[in-house]
């Protein structure tokens, strides 16, 4: 299985932003720091189709994945960043996607970013490829991906 098929042509093109955020977690909630949104806008104004944070010097090992990313893009909502959607990969959540650690190997935590109708649009076209083929019922759940929707 290839690396995140949202992203996969974006790396080979170029076309990502990388950035590194290198404050604690601590700085991020409650009240997100102006540095980190301003990552965000940076990447927002740019041409990047892509951005990817890197959040290295803390391991955020003590801030559960899921409600941490809903916060975070909660936050980019009142910024008036309604168009963007920020997923958190994390190495130290357990994430596995047909037998694949899609996570394991990640050097830190990463905020991938991107624009919402763009997600969409290659959500559609991923459906027209095999890429959902080998993935089991489960995968289908942790993805919030309804099966009917793929066959």
């Amino acid at each position: 299985m290839p690396i995140c098929p949202f992203i996969q042509g974006d790396l080979h093109t170029g076309n990502i932003k990388f950035m590194v955020y290198e404050k604690g977690v601590e700085s991020m909630l409650p009240d997100m720091d102006e540095g980190f949104i301003n990552m965000i806008r940076e990447w927002r104004d740019s041409d990047f189709k892509t951005g990817l944070i890197l959040h290295v010097g803390d391991d955020c090992t003590t801030i559960p994945r899921k409600p941490f990313q809903k916060t975070l893009n909660e936050v980019i909502r009142a910024n008036g960043m309604s168009d963007i959607k920020i997923l958190v990969f994390t190495p130290f959540e357990d994430y596995n996607i047909a037998g694949v650690d899609t996570r394991k190997m990640a050097p830190c935590v990463l905020y991938n970013l991107a624009k919402r109708e763009d997600l969409n649009k290659a959500g559609d076209k991923l459906l027209k490829t095999k890429w959902y083929d080998k993935l089991l019922t489960e995968d289908f759940k942790r993805l919030n991906i309804k099966k009917k929707k793929i066959l």
